[in-house]
């Protein structure tokens, strides 16, 4: 490619869009004097720059610049590489080994955190707590945990080679694993006691709709007879696979409503065949988007008591446009409102019970329930309320 041709294709190229896209003759005006910017900056980049230059990345580099100039964090552009990502984290399904990891900040490794059950992980014996300290031939530490994803991930049916310590054995064990298509739980579920079930969702994903049905119904063949429904740190998702799970807990009435920048209005109704068991949902703080939806709908038609933290606050929509290069736009493109008519986009949603965590307890690791005073006084609420 000749010297200045990227650049100038990408801001042309622009610029023939903006020209069909828009009628206005000053924002085209505008383009053109960016158009001749760029070449300015690349003529100045080509003359005195030391070093190399990854034209494609400066490139996408342009589309990064212009959609964050639009000034809403939610808004982005993704590379084609990155579209395939978010749709992969979207779906709940990847090819891989099937382990979720952490870095452990005592020595710098990374250490499994969880084994996806049927996964090649787990059929080989793979266990949590395992260290991961080679992968694809690489050694690898904390440093590398960005890496890591890129090696254990690919296409299904294909190896790769790990190398796991064990810190209880104090061994070393290698595995060649066969990646396959691994379903991400983002829902587990258990019973608290004799006839109390506790569901945790962690993402609304296309996954989380079965994935949650599916732990509804186990709890309640067990007689299960109340319902701890844990939201905490969920930072939200697909608004459409939320609207599913509020319909198995509401009767007919409005779970959401949407308004774009048309003030379109668009509300979504559960029907009239729904679980009755009594239900208290926990939120914090990182309780987010699709989190707000559900405890809000639950909120204000009392079919929930709240107790935690007052949410995030995020009462936005976000679409994803696909471009034709593989890459998109993800965009705000409509408020949303509780049943009751509020947007919380900066509020959020207040508990009807308001419980913080211990400040002790949150630089320790994991939570033991008997620590975990926002599960407790949950416990103390659903209890009253199955009386």
């Amino acid at each position: 490619m000749k010297k200045g041709g990227f650049f100038r294709g990408a801001a042309i190229g622009f610029l023939l869009s903006t020209i069909v896209l828009l009628t206005s003759t000053a924002f085209v005006d505008r383009y053109y004097y960016v158009d001749k910017k760029l070449l300015a900056i690349e003529s100045v980049i080509n003359n005195y720059f030391v070093g190399d230059m990854d034209r494609s990345k400066m490139q996408e580099g342009i589309y990064k610049g212009f959609v964050a100039g639009v000034g809403d964090i939610y808004t982005s552009y993704y590379t084609p590489e990155e579209y395939q990502s978010f749709k992969e984290k979207a779906s709940g399904v990847y090819a891989g080994i099937g382990v979720q990891m952490t870095i452990d900040t005592a020595d710098n490794t990374i250490v499994i955190t969880e084994v996806f059950p049927g996964s090649p992980a787990e059929k080989a014996g793979i266990l949590p707590k395992d260290k991961i300290i080679k992968a694809g031939g690489k050694s690898v530490s904390g440093d590398d945990f960005e890496l890591i994803p890129k090696i254990v991930k690919g296409a299904p049916n294909t190896k790769v080679s790990v190398t796991i310590y064990r810190p209880s054995e104090e061994k070393a064990y290698d595995f060649e694993l066969t990646r396959q298509n691994v379903t991400y739980p983002s829902v587990s579920h258990k019973i608290l006691e004799k006839d109390l079930a506790y569901i945790k969702i962690t993402q609304f994903e296309e996954a989380t709709y079965e994935q949650f049905k599916k732990a509804l119904t186990e709890v309640q063949n067990k007689k299960a007879k109340g319902l701890v429904l844990d939201l905490r740190n969920n930072p939200g998702g697909l608004l459409h696979i939320t609207e599913k799970i509020a319909d198995e807990l509401l009767p007919k009435v409005l779970i959401v409503s949407t308004r774009d920048k048309n003030g379109t209005v668009d509300e979504s109704f559960a029907d009239d065949k729904y679980s009755k068991i009594p239900i208290v949902v926990i939120v914090n703080g990182n309780s987010a988007s699709a989190s707000e939806v559900l405890s809000g709908a639950l909120k204000d038609h009392n079919r929930a008591k709240l107790v935690g933290e007052t949410t995030f606050g995020k009462g936005v929509v976000q679409s994803i446009v696909p471009l034709s290069d593989g890459s998109a736009l993800k965009l705000t493109t409509a408020k949303y409102f509780t049943p009751s008519g509020v947007c919380i986009q900066g509020i959020g949603i207040d508990p009807d019970y308001e419980v913080s965590l211990p400040t002790e307890t949150l630089t320790r690791g994991r939570l033991e329930e008997s620590e975990d005073t926002q599960l407790q006084k949950a416990i103390e609420v659903i209890r009253s309320e199955m009386k």
